[in-house]
């Protein structure tokens, strides 16, 4: 279960600047099938999908007269206005509800928050693990619904509590391997973003700096289509590989405190890579002055960490922040918000 990590707050800053609650699932309760190749997903599919997906992009690109752009929207689009939803107890259908004057979704990027990573007892490989919450969510088909209502859905990996960790793969092998299976995940469950967020795992000896940049490196290369992001905190800022940083390799990356604006060059990603964090509904906002600037001043867009309807003044906090990204009005769906906090509200 996931729990606010009080002691950090009270003792060190105060909340608006606290760290994220984590997602922790006792192993292998609930987990994806345990061989990556069941129901036809190989590591050959993967890298077959890559390469049509890269000469895809290529040939838009060549249409286009641009370069690196066709296929993921995301990476392209500026004033990006991000949902991070804590599926534990928050209702991640609650992205869905709010407008724009056109009729648009006023969301952007919803990310499930979190899946985790955890080392299989039987292979003492690497794999994505979901837990019960997580895995109603997929079951009951929220991807594709909040898909098909003109927003895009990614989902964060985080550590949990044993040596399975993006900076602790020893080569380029194991990277590799474990970025198949990532990519595997993400066009399994036809998700559009993948998040990485090195919180929570053990530090084992053969820790490897040169890991994570790895990992990410390969998963941008299977997954071509893809948004990447990826926190800019643990071994983020510190990696690399080949000369090549986390802000070489990754679409984005944000910051892991609440709010707080990265500085330019931040593990390597420049202004329009970068994307200030925020918790509006629990403590951590920024205001319309405030998110305006941000936006002139060239960054990529605003995340939102737990998205939440929780305060009574929700949509006043909303409309701020659509207000100073996007410069839009918002118009919420009557009926659509789903206020309750429990452990089922996705299932």
């Amino acid at each position: 279960m996931k729990y606010i990590y009080i002691v950090a707050c009270a003792l060190l800053i105060t909340v608006s600047a606290c760290r994220k609650v984590k997602t922790e699932q006792d192993f292998p309760e609930i987990k994806n099938k345990p061989e990556t190749q069941q129901d036809g997903w190989t590591a050959e599919k993967i890298e077959q999908i890559a390469k049509q997906k890269r000469d895809s992009i290529r040939i838009a690109d060549s249409l286009a007269g641009t370069t690196g752009g066709g296929g993921n929207v995301l990476a392209n689009k500026k004033n990006l206005l991000i949902a991070y939803v804590e599926v534990n107890n928050r209702a991640f259908k609650n992205v869905t509800c709010f407008l724009n004057d056109e009729g648009k979704p006023v969301i952007d990027l919803a990310w499930v928050f979190a899946p985790n990573i955890n080392i299989d007892p039987s292979t003492k490989k690497v794999k994505v693990t979901y837990n019960r919450q997580v895995q109603g969510l997929i079951n009951k088909g929220y991807i594709r619904y909040v898909q098909s209502k003109g927003i895009k859905v990614g989902m964060t990996l985080l550590g949990n509590h044993d040596a399975a960790g993006f900076r602790n793969f020893r080569n380029i092998e194991e990277a590799t391997e474990f970025a198949q299976h990532v990519a595997i995940e993400v066009r399994r469950l036809g998700l559009d973003a993948i998040d990485f967020d090195d919180e929570y795992s053990e530090s084992p000896a053969y820790a490897n700096n040169e890991s994570f940049v790895m990992v990410v490196s390969e998963v941008k290369r299977l997954l071509p289509d893809k948004f990447v992001h990826c926190y800019i905190y643990g071994g983020a800022s510190s990696s690399s590989y080949l000369g090549k940083r986390m802000g070489d390799v990754a679409d984005a990356g944000s910051s892991a405190y609440y709010p707080e604006t990265p500085s330019p060059g931040s593990a390597g990603f420049p202004i329009e890579k970068l994307i200030p964090s925020t918790k509006p509904f629990s403590g951590g906002g920024y205001d319309e002055a405030t998110l305006r600037s941000r936006m002139q001043q060239g960054y990529k867009g605003i995340m939102m960490f737990d998205f939440n309807m929780f305060p009574n003044d929700y949509l006043n906090r909303l409309k701020s922040y659509v207000k100073g990204v996007k410069e839009q009005n918002v118009v919420e769906i009557p009926g659509c918000v789903d206020r309750r906090e429990n452990d089922d509200v996705n299932m």
